[in-house]
């Protein structure tokens, strides 16, 4: 199964792991999908760590975070709603180099620089951006589209393994809703909206990695 495949989201901003054991401080059940309450572990020993954004699942310890020193980009994966328009070759190309340069510029500032081959000392990435919403020009406007109010939402996943024994270390997913709600424009905005929700994602993740370099988030008591 794909890892992204192994994501799914509750309520508006959380994301959680696909086959996950839940358990709760009083030992209450969990009851569908309406709410949850820590701790919450996945089946592959992650731990779910609370945020006002997205959801985050890290490796249990004890872990060395300090030991590795870089990161190789090992997948980048795109796709379109099922009733969107695809990407055309140079849309996937401009979304696949910002994404990457996006990516350098969080990882260097936490200190892991992007590297080209894997080793011993470092992470292997993959990132998922789904639900994509291409718009079609509409001919008789000249090429122009129109978006009503209702702000498209896509879906964003990153996960790092180590690159050796490709055990999971860190796993972090959200829902982001596209900037400009209703617009008219070129074809261009939708390219546009995609990548200032990712610049705005690549901040966050750019926090909790420097949280989690700094050990903030101590494992929770498994359930019993």
């Amino acid at each position: 199964m794909h890892f992204v495949q192994r994501l799914f989201v509750v309520g508006v901003a959380v994301s959680f792991v696909g086959c996950a054991s839940f358990g709760t401080s009083d030992n209450a059940q969990m009851r569908g999908r309406a709410s949850f309450a820590l701790p919450v572990w996945t089946t592959d020993g992650m731990y779910l760590v609370s945020g006002r954004s997205g959801a985050l699942f890290l490796a249990a310890p004890p872990l060395e975070w300090s030991h590795y020193r870089g990161v190789v980009v090992d997948e980048i994966e795109i796709s379109t709603k099922d009733r969107s328009r695809d990407l055309t070759p140079y849309e996937e190309k401009r979304l696949r180099g910002y994404f990457t340069r996006r990516l350098e510029k969080v990882f260097r500032s936490n200190g892991w620089p992007i590297v080209e081959t894997p080793g011993e000392d470092v992470l292997r990435l993959r990132l998922a951006v789904r639900e994509l919403e291409i718009r079609r020009p509409r001919d008789f406007h000249f090429g122009t589209i129109i978006v009503g109010p209702s702000s498209t939402k896509i879906t964003i996943v990153l996960e790092l393994r180590d690159a050796v024994t490709s055990d999971r270390r860190l796993l972090y997913g959200d829902k982001r809703s596209l900037p400009f709600g209703a617009y008219a424009g070129s074809s261009s905005v939708s390219i546009r909206r995609i990548e200032d929700a990712f610049y705005e994602f690549s901040i966050d993740i750019r926090r909790r990695l420097a949280q989690v370099q700094r050990g903030v988030f101590p494992p929770p008591p498994r359930p019993g």
